[in-house]
């Protein structure tokens, strides 16, 4: 099944008010005179307002995602269509590790980041669960960059302040900022791809980084981050980070969920999956595709008759295909739609 959602002419979005507003500006008739204060009684300052935790989105926002240089390393491989090496790029005080494949020619070529989906760093191995997608992008032309993670597979470890996953997307939006230092990238063509957990990575990034021009989405998590902390971050031992549980601290949630910052001027995310997939419940995808609607967000579901959270074969390559068909569609500002 297909539907396509395309955003209202001038849709808006309120977002939650993250501090107490002022009145509604009605002058008093007169002004009392003046009284003494205490000497013991300080006056309010901006230093005494409490600032944001770093894990709020709105912090990620005013942060700085210029990376470095980004090294290509050595060649692992490839085909007579692109070739594919390991890369490393500076991120949170150290370097992140990851791989690229580079199609043949000379470019600049369209890139898509391609995010992995949750794998335990003992188990990782360097282009699990992203050379399923990026050989397929490569071979259609697209530059692929996909991150090991903080952590994993030689990567420096991640920032402690921040919940993991938003570790991730920030290594993603400094290796976008490294991209202008690869000469075969054209940086102002940028894709986000990500399968389950990198969906959430790459639902956080395009909340965050308006230099992202599309997004696809293969079997996300929810855009409501207290429902993945509820099924997985929370069973395990620092899976949220410095965050409690969602029912002890909901505003904390509340601050990191890419759900509340959806914008008209966001990116057109494509949504792939099947629709007997035993990993993200069907009431969550439905509840993202709302959100996206309501801000606004041009966006594009395409469902997998009974295929499960891994797409796989013939299902696979049509999922590839559209992700290609998506990215070039939408590589400028002008973006068309495929017909529904």
């Amino acid at each position: 099944m297909i539907s396509l959602l395309r955003p209202a002419a001038a849709a808006a979005l309120v977002l939650p008010a993250l501090c107490a507003c002022s009145d509604g500006g009605v002058r008093p008739a007169a002004s009392p005179p003046p009284v003494a204060r205490p000497a013991s009684a300080p006056s309010a300052t901006p230093s005494s307002i409490p600032a944001l935790p770093a894990y709020a989105i709105a912090s990620l926002r005013a942060r700085s995602y210029t990376g470095g240089r980004l090294t290509v390393g050595a060649r692992l491989g490839g085909t007579a269509q692109f070739a594919t090496y390991r890369i490393s790029w500076p991120s949170q005080g150290g370097v992140m590790t990851g791989e690229a494949e580079i199609p043949a020619g000379p470019g600049p070529f369209p890139v898509a980041v391609v995010d992995h989906g949750y794998i335990p760093p003992s188990q990782y191995r360097a282009g699990q669960d992203s050379t399923k997608y990026a050989d397929a992008f490569a071979a259609a032309g697209i530059l692929t960059v996909a991150p090991d993670y903080p952590g994993y597979a030689g990567s420096a470890p991640p920032e402690p302040d921040l919940v993991p996953i938003e570790a991730e997307a920030v290594a993603v939006m400094d290796l976008i900022g490294s991209l202008p230092t690869l000469p075969q990238a054209d940086p102002g063509r940028v894709a986000v791809t990500g399968h389950s957990n990198g969906g959430g990575v790459a639902e956080l990034v395009m909340v965050v980084d308006p230099r992202v021009r599309s997004v696809v989405l293969y079997a996300p998590v929810s855009t409501d981050m207290a429902d993945n902390a509820r099924r997985w971050w929370t069973r395990h031992p620092g899976g949220a980070g410095p965050l409690g549980s969602p029912d002890a601290d909901p505003a904390a949630y509340a601050s990191i969920s890419p759900r509340n910052f959806l914008r008209a001027a966001g990116p057109p995310v494509l949504i792939l999956q099947g629709d007997a997939d035993e990993q993200i419940p069907a009431e969550w995808t439905s509840a993202t595709l709302a959100a996206l609607r309501a801000a606004g967000v041009t966006t594009r579901l395409v469902t997998f008759p009974g295929a499960t959270h891994n797409l796989a074969g013939a299902d696979l390559a049509r999922a590839n295909a559209l992700a290609v068909d998506w990215m070039r569609r939408c590589a400028t500002a002008a973006c068309t739609m495929p017909p529904s």
